[in-house]
């Protein structure tokens, strides 16, 4: 699976107040999978891959300095039965062991 892809939007903002304003879209595989604009509260994320079940749950990413200057969150928008790029699909995080945050998937194996 290829990184997702972030392009601005052709067609305008659907509220006829808001036409001006950029829309972007989230292209996985060639597909648009999501789709992000400005809200009053902050930033509005919209996917049908981001259903009520655990998996693509959003999370914080606050990595040391040397990783990563600044905290964010990711948003996952793995395809059902896409393996996660970060565990594989077997749930689970080396060394560690603990659960997979990008896909909280079902631990279905354990590699020492």
């Amino acid at each position: 699976m290829a990184r997702s892809v972030l392009r601005i939007r052709q067609e305008p903002h659907t509220h006829p107040a808001r036409r001006e304003e950029a829309v972007i879209e989230v292209v996985r595989d060639g597909e648009v999978v999501a789709m992000i604009y400005g809200s009053r509260e902050g930033v509005h994320i919209t996917s049908m891959r981001l259903d009520s079940s655990m998996s693509n749950t959003p999370f914080r990413l606050d990595l040391p300095l040397s990783l990563a200057p600044v905290p964010g969150f990711v948003i996952p928008l793995l395809a059902e039965g896409e393996a996660c790029p970060w565990c594989n699909g077997v749930g689970l995080l080396k060394p560690d062991g603990a659960l997979c945050p990008a896909c909280h998937r079902e631990v279905t194996e354990y590699h020492q």
